[in-house]
């Protein structure tokens, strides 16, 4: 079984043999380390060491601000061809979004029931409730900018939906900033 140290300024933990002369963190002393031993199984640990949700859940996060841009551009931007590579760029993201979002859904329930062995803490409920809200949101502007032209009132609703999207990915990547490290041992 491998060695952990954390470091007593930050937190950071990594593997004791990587250790060099600073932490990697926040550069104090190698001396402010600490052992630290993981608390949770090996099987769960090779799970959550895959970071599969971390690393699909900021497909959407990055995808949601991005359309936002794109939307005030398209507000502000007059006819012409750049106009119109814009707009095919927003349905496409617009259409990607509530796709990468049922993903990021399915690895976040599966992230959740790998670190605390249930669903139905306070914290998780809010985050799959929002999450639901976030693609049904990013769903429903998909289906706009797909079948309607985004001119005038539909780009306003459409722009209203998308900001939306990006309210409810802001949350979840804030109450999800809090869980990086929180697990239930065994």
């Amino acid at each position: 079984m491998k060695q952990y140290v954390r470091c007593k300024a930050c937190g950071y933990i990594m593997e004791a043999d990587k250790l060099g002369q600073f932490c990697p963190a926040c550069g104090v002393s190698a001396k402010v380390f600490e052992p630290y031993e993981e608390k949770i199984s090996e099987k769960r640990k090779r799970i959550l060491d895959l970071h599969i949700h971390p690393i699909i859940v900021h497909l959407p996060q990055g995808m949601a601000p991005l359309i936002v841009v794109l939307a005030a551009a398209l507000a502000v931007l007059g006819e012409g061809s750049l106009r119109s590579i814009l707009l095919d760029a927003t349905r496409v993201l617009a259409v990607l979004l509530p796709l990468s979002t049922l993903l990021a859904i399915g690895s976040g329930i599966l992230d959740g029931k790998t670190r605390f062995k249930k669903l139905t803490t306070q914290i998780l409920v809010r985050k799959m409730v929002t999450g639901a809200l976030f693609f049904a949101l990013s769903l429903a502007a998909g289906v706009l900018a797909l079948f309607t032209p985004l001119a005038a009132a539909a780009l306003g609703a459409f722009a209203v939906l998308e900001l939306l999207s990006l309210v409810a990915a802001v949350l979840l990547g804030h109450w999800g900033f809090g869980l990086i490290n929180a697990r239930m041992p065994g």
